[in-house]
C-alpha cells in the first residue's frame, strides 16, 4: 500500500512546479491561487474569508469591460471550503507559488490510496485483492489527472473506512468515534458528494445491525380496539448508536461551516443561480442551445474513452465490478454509497457533467471497491500455490498502464500541453499598466490568466474590438486565429511557447 502511494506521488512529483495552464488543473488551482492570495493580501474580512477571486470576474455576470464589477462577480463560494483552506495554509507557509498550491492536493491524492486500502481491509477483503484494486485505481488516467487537484472522493472514503473499522468492536472506542466524527466533518467540508455520502452512511448505520445479530428492541404502542398493543421495533445497537452520533455530529459541523461560509460569501441568490445552471441542460450554462439525454450519455462515454482516462481493460470490467461490489455483502454498503453519490453528481447536475470531464471522476470509487470484490471471487477457486501467477500478470498490466499514462499521450493532452499556456504567461510576467487581458478560444475559464497577470480577463470576440486599449494583452493559440484579426497580428508577440502566444492588443487596433 505504501509503495503504491509512493509510486503515485513519484509520478506526480515532476509536475510540482509545472505552470498553471489551459486545463482543469490550471482552472482549479488558478482559482485556489487567487483565493489564497487575496486572503493574505486583503485580510480575512475583505477577502470574504477566502472567497474573493479578484481580479478575475466571473463571466456569468456579463460585466462590461472596464466597468466596476459587483462584489458577487468577484466572489466564488459554490463548493465546500476545505480546498480553499488548504491553499491558504500552504501558501502562507510556502509562499505564493504553483508548487505551494499543488502540495496539499498531491498529499490528499496520495492519501486516497491509503484510505481506499483501509476501507477494503476494514470490510474484510484480503490483502491481495485490496492491493490489486488500489493499484488499478491509481493507474487510471482519471486518477493521474484529477486526484492531484483535490477533486477527490478521498475523505468520504476515509470516513467510510473509519466506520468500517469501528464496527469491528461491539463497543467502539472513544478514539474510534472521534476519528469517525473528524473524517465526517472533513468529508462534509471537501465536497457536496461528501455531505451526501455522510447522509447515506447515517442511513447505513440506522438500517444495519451488529455482526453478532444483537439488536435492541424498544416497545412501541398504539391504540387498537380500546387497548394498547405493543410491537418490537429494531434500533441500532449501542455501539452503532455512538457511531451514528459521531457521523451526525461531524457532518453537522462540516456542513454547518460550509453553509456559513457559502452564504456569507456568495449569498443565497448567487447559489440559487448556480444551482439552476448546473441542473439545466443548456450547453453554455445560460440561454442558448440545449442537449438531449441521449447526447448527454454519448458525451459522457466519449469522456470515459478519451486517451486512457479509463483504460480499455477497466472499461470491460466496469459493469462486472459494480455488480460484484453490490452483490458481495462485505462491499455492498460502501459500493452503494459511493455509487449513489457519483450517479447523483453526473445525472443530477447534468450541465456540470456536460462541461467538465472531472464530474465523472467519483465513479472510480465504487468501481475500485467492486474490483476488489471481483478479484477476491476470482482468486478463491484457484489453488493457493497458483494464485501468485494471475496476480502477477494483473500487476504487470496495471504497472504498464500507469507507465503509459504517466509518460504517454494522456499526460501530454491533459497536463503538459495545456501548461504551455502558463509558461507563456510566466515569460510575460506581470504587465505594468495593463488593465485587461483578452482570451481567445481554445483558452477557456482562464482563472490562471488572472493568477499570472494579476488583471481581469475577458473572452474576446469581434464585438469587443471597440473596448480594446493598446495596453491590453491577448492570449490565444496560433492554430486558432480568429478571422477578424488583421494580417500580421501575431508578428513580434510579447511571448510565445508551444501552442500559445501573447500579443499586444495594439496589434488589433486600427492604425
Amino acid at each position: 500500500m505504501g509503495l503504491i502511494a509512493a509510486a503515485v506521488l513519484a509520478a506526480w512529483l515532476p509536475d510540482l512546479g509545472l505552470p498553471l495552464g489551459n486545463s482543469d488543473d490550471g482552472r482549479i488551482l488558478g482559482l485556489f491561487g487567487l483565493q489564497a492570495r487575496n486572503f493574505w493580501e486583503l485580510g480575512i474580512v475583505d477577502s470574504r474569508f477566502g472567497a474573493a477571486v479578484e481580479p478575475y470576474v466571473r463571466a456569468v455576470y456579463d460585466v462590461a469591460p472596464r466597468a466596476d464589477p459587483p462584489l458577487v462577480a468577484v466572489t466564488y463560494a459554490h463548493h465546500p471550503p476545505l480546498q480553499v483552506i488548504m491553499a491558504v495554509v500552504s501558501t502562507g507557509i510556502l509562499g505564493d507559488s504553483t508548487a505551494a498550491l499543488r502540495v496539499p492536493s498531491l498529499l490528499v491524492g496520495g492519501a486516497t490510496v491509503v484510505f481506499m486500502a483501509s476501507l477494503l481491509r476494514g470490510r474484510g477483503l484480503a490483502w491481495g485483492p485490496t492491493l490489486l484494486a488500489v493499484a488499478a485505481m491509481a493507474s487510471t488516467g482519471f486518477y493521474y489527472v484529477y486526484a492531484r487537484v483535490s477533486v477527490s472522493f478521498s475523505l468520504q472514503v476515509a470516513a467510510i473506512a473509519a466506520v468500517s473499522w469501528a464496527l469491528h468492536h461491539a463497543e467502539p472506542r472513544r478514539r474510534d468515534t472521534l476519528t469517525v466524527a473528524g473524517f465526517a466533518a472533513l468529508a462534509a467540508m471537501q465536497s457536496w458528494i461528501g455531505i451526501a455520502a455522510m447522509v447515506l452512511v447515517m442511513l447505513w448505520l440506522l438500517a444495519g445491525r451488529q455482526r453478532d445479530g444483537r439488536q435492541r428492541r424498544a416497545p412501541v404502542s398504539w391504540p387498537s380496539g380500546g387497548r394498547q398493543r405493543r410491537a418490537p421495533v429494531s434500533w441500532p445497537s449501542g455501539g452503532r448508536q455512538r457511531l451514528l452520533a459521531a457521523v451526525v455530529a461531524g457532518t453537522a459541523l462540516g456542513a454547518g461551516a460550509t453553509a456559513l461560509w457559502m452564504l456569507s460569501a456568495a449569498g443565497y441568490d448567487d447559489l440559487a443561480n448556480q444551482l439552476a445552471i448546473r441542473t439545466g441542460n443548456e450547453v453554455g450554462g445560460t440561454s442558448g442551445p440545449t442537449f438531449t439525454f441521449g447526447e448527454f450519455l454519448a458525451r459522457q462515454w466519449r469522456f470515459v474513452t478519451e486517451e486512457m482516462l479509463v483504460p480499455v481493460w477497466l472499461r470491460v470490467l466496469l459493469v462486472p465490478c459494480l455488480l460484484a461490489g453490490l452483490i458481495d455483502r462485505r462491499t455492498r454498503a460502501p459500493t452503494a454509497i459511493t455509487l449513489a453519490v457519483a450517479a447523483a453528481l453526473t445525472f443530477g447536475v447534468q450541465q456540470g457533467a456536460w462541461v467538465h470531464r472531472l464530474w465523472n471522476f467519483p465513479w472510480l470509487a465504487p468501481v475500485t471497491i467492486g474490483f476488489a470484490a471481483l478479484a477476491d471471487w476470482v482468486r478463491r477457486p484457484i489453488p493457493r500455490r497458483w494464485r501468485p501467477l494471475p496476480a502477477a500478470l494483473a500487476a504487470v498490466v496495471i504497472a504498464g498502464t500507469l507507465v503509459a499514462v504517466a509518460s504517454g499521450s494522456t499526460r501530454q493532452r491533459y497536463i503538459t500541453d495545456p501548461a504551455e499556456a502558463g509558461t507563456v504567461l510566466e515569460q510575460v510576467g506581470r504587465l505594468s499598466g495593463s488593465q485587461l487581458a483578452w482570451a481567445v478560444p481554445p483558452v477557456t475559464s482562464p482563472t490562471w490568466v488572472s493568477y499570472y497577470l494579476r488583471t481581469r480577463v475577458i473572452a474576446l470576440d469581434e464585438d469587443d474590438l471597440g473596448y480594446l486599449d493598446e495596453s491590453d494583452v491577448v492570449v490565444l493559440s496560433p492554430d486558432r486565429v480568429p478571422g477578424f484579426f488583421p494580417e500580421g497580428a501575431l508578428d513580434d508577440p510579447l511571448a510565445v511557447h508551444g501552442d500559445f502566444v501573447v500579443i499586444s492588443a495594439s496589434k488589433l487596433l486600427p492604425e
